[in-house]
């Protein structure tokens, strides 16, 4: 069954002249679009970064945040290095929301929108729906955005489902009847 399936789809790659993209000009794009959100998660969260690497800063959070605590509960006030790692944990688990939400919608709008990340504008390639070859609908967007950032983190694995598929398809890309293809010229 699913070599037929294969076969129809490789039938309709041919018929409408499309070329698969080659999986090294989807890493590259993969590099292009991790480089993109890092210098944007950078730029969004500068002045975090920036207090949480200076010891004064700190040490002033610390005084102004344990003062109103202790007039608002009337407990002690932690010790320094435990109140400063606990607002570091916080600091990151708030920033790893951010950017698998940035990854998502970032993934999801550009994918609906364009049919392609930034990354793969650039390295011309595109995302389509086998069923109707052309860009994903909305819905399938987000979910293949979704899915793909859940998947780097669980640590690539569902990637490697692309080395073996004949069609270059990660899991994600079959969960949402994609296909990542040559732009036309």
């Amino acid at each position: 069954m699913a070599s037929s399936r294969d076969e129809v789809l490789q039938d309709t790659l041919d018929r409408e002249g499309l070329t698969l993209a080659p999986l090294d000009r989807r890493s590259y794009a993969f590099l292009i679009d991790a480089l993109l959100l890092s210098v944007l998660v950078v730029m969004i969260n500068l002045n975090t970064f920036l207090a949480l690497s200076e010891p004064q800063t700190l040490q002033e959070i610390h005084n102004s945040n344990s003062s109103a605590i202790m007039l608002k509960d009337s407990v002690k006030a932690q010790p320094l290095g435990q109140n400063i790692e606990q607002k570091i944990q916080k600091q990151i688990s708030s920033l790893i929301v951010q950017i698998f939400l940035l990854e998502i919608i970032y993934q999801g709008l550009f994918t609906f929108w364009y049919g392609a990340s930034l990354g793969k504008i650039v390295c011309k390639i595109q995302v389509i729906n086998i069923d109707l070859l052309d860009s994903p609908s909305f819905l399938a967007s987000f979910l293949r955005a979704t899915l793909r950032t859940f998947s780097q983190a669980a640590y690539y694995i569902p990637f490697i489902f692309a080395f073996s598929d004949a069609f270059k398809r990660t899991l994600y890309d079959r969960a949402t009847r994609t296909i990542v293809i040559m732009q036309k010229s």
